[in-house]
């Protein structure tokens, strides 16, 4: 008897054809829900691996034991003349069948699902030079500020708010990145070029909208564009009583997110329409503190913090508004306008846990979280809850930059650049991208790639001159180079910016983790002129 009989004889061949044809099943089920549940990207190719491997003990298992009606027995132990081989072949017919029935049933789903998501018929525009890069494989939508129709223009910023809010609720889908408030509300009214604003954000899709209020109702608009080609995917108005508008939110980002991401599942769906608050006040009143909060000056910050605070007070369970003001609060620190550093670090840690308890699932409060550990020196703690606040959100670029600051502090140069650039390309055109500019010049000083670090901190002072500690980068990466009178000079404009600028100062931001590379800073910022 030849070895390939001998094989058939033993159901070896079915078995093998089973294990494979279950294998394609559960292939093309990892790599359906992969995107989907925003698990890494390397499980498929786990699988297929685990895969791999297993097939071999599959074969030699069938070869020596067979599956009978009176149970698993040796292959030797069967008589082939009884019914009992027979009906297990039988059945092992029937499950290769159903198992290839199952695996062409998930492959033709998949295909013509990513045929209609993906239009062929519209060829992708060439890319410009200075055009941000599309993030991923996944399209990317960016929402415009509505324009505020109201009579009253103190209005704007509940338009804002709503398009706002609009971001937040998108970002949770997690089935495309969100570009960030800070980026995309810099092109505001109608007319706006769709094209340049595609190029500007690395984003296909727009969202742009409208709000006119009357007394107690609210009529919004809003339309979802393909800038790419111009096709207008959906448009709808909305007529409410003003305090329906939480419910027109939810509606609205579902309408928006359907013909992107097709047929999510109903827990994706459910997290999307989680809010923090159903008091209208208070959420006005943080909406409020949030333009304040993105403008980075001291009496925004001030008025930010003000806002805040109020709008907690009207809503106690309101933790967004509580992270918020930690994150104010810290700034105030790192910017150097708050008398009492210490104090402020210590208290801001207390209300931030306290933020997380009354939401742990806000990634605003996991980010808060994280930064405050990290500025109490605690980076263990506060590594975990940056992590937890971008896998909350990956479309959050600020959980992104504190998380990159963490990594920086405990040596993850590399994650620490890559969670940078990520920030980057959710915020573009925002404070977020130049912020974390900060990063990753001392990630590439501290990896000696000096040139780099320049370039960075250069860049970062462009757009914030009046950063001191940008300036402290500037002399750090050009003592590196040996550019001495660059390094003496930006020491001059560090202490411009900020007075009681020192290595002390200097320690009390970044000195909490590797001594020898606070050595190494001290003993450069000396050679510039620091002490």
């Amino acid at each position: 008897m030849s070895l390939f009989a001998e094989l058939k004889r033993r159901n070896v061949v079915r078995v093998s054809s089973a294990y494979l044809a279950l294998g394609w099943v559960v292939v093309e089920v990892t790599s359906t829900v992969t995107p989907l549940l925003n698990l890494p990207d390397w499980l498929p190719s786990v699988v297929v691996w685990i895969g791999i491997i297993g097939f071999p003990f599959v074969a030699v298992f069938a070869w020596v034991y067979e599956l009978t009606p009176e149970g698993l027995k040796r292959e030797s132990e069967i008589d082939r003349s009884s019914s009992a081989g027979h009906v297990a072949s039988r059945r092992l017919n029937y499950l290769i069948i159903g198992f290839v029935a199952v695996a062409v049933l998930l492959f033709a789903m998949d295909y013509f699902s990513r045929s209609s998501a993906t239009p062929s018929a519209q060829p992708e525009p060439a890319q410009p030079v200075e055009a941000v890069a599309v993030l991923d494989e996944r399209p990317a939508i960016a929402v415009l500020p509505f324009d505020n129709l109201s009579a009253d223009p103190e209005q704007a910023f509940f338009a804002e708010g709503l398009a706002e809010d609009l971001i937040t609720r998108l970002s949770n889908w997690r089935a495309f990145p969100v570009i960030a408030r800070s980026s995309s509300f810099q092109f505001r009214g109608g007319d706006v070029d769709l094209k340049q604003v595609s190029e500007a954000l690395g984003a296909r899709y727009v969202v742009q909208g409208s709000v006119r209020r009357q007394a107690d109702r609210i009529r919004v608009t809003a339309q979802l564009i393909d800038a790419s080609s111009g096709e207008h995917i959906w448009a709808d108005s909305y007529d409410r009583e003003v305090e329906d508008v939480f419910a027109l939110q939810d509606e609205i980002s579902a309408m928006i997110a359907a013909p992107l991401v097709g047929d999510l599942n109903r827990a994706e769906a459910s997290r999307a329409q989680q809010r923090g608050t159903g008091n209208l006040e208070a959420w006005s009143l943080y909406q409020l503190g949030m333009q304040h909060a993105n403008r980075f000056s001291r009496e925004d910050l001030a008025a930010a913090r003000a806002l805040f605070a109020q709008a907690a007070e009207r809503d106690p369970q309101f933790a967004t508004p509580l992270a918020q003001l930690v994150l104010a609060n810290l700034w105030e620190v790192v910017l150097g306008w708050n008398e009492t550093p210490e104090e402020t670090v210590t208290a801001s840690l207390e209300l931030a846990r306290d933020a997380a308890s009354l939401d742990p699932r806000d990634p605003a409060t996991q980010a808060a979280l994280g930064w405050a550990y990290t500025m109490s020196g605690d980076l263990g703690a506060g590594l975990d809850a940056s992590k937890r606040a971008v896998e909350l959100n990956p479309s959050m670029p600020e959980a992104w930059g504190w998380l990159s600051w963490t990594q920086l502090l405990t040596g993850d140069l590399d994650d620490c650049i890559a969670a940078a650039q990520r920030t980057q390309r959710l915020d573009p055109q925002g404070v977020y991208a130049l912020i974390v500019l900060d990063n990753m010049s001392q990630a590439y000083w501290q990896q000696g790639r000096y040139e780099a670090g320049l370039r960075a901190a250069r860049r970062l002072l462009v757009g914030l001159p009046d950063y001191y500690l940008g300036h402290v980068f500037v002399a750090m990466n050009a003592v590196g180079l040996e550019q001495m009178d660059e390094a003496r000079a930006a020491i001059a404009e560090g202490r411009r910016a900020q007075p009681e600028l020192s290595l002390a100062l200097v320690q009390a931001m970044y000195g909490v983790a590797r001594p020898e590379i606070d050595d190494r800073r001290d003993a450069m910022l000396r050679q510039a002129g620091l002490e």
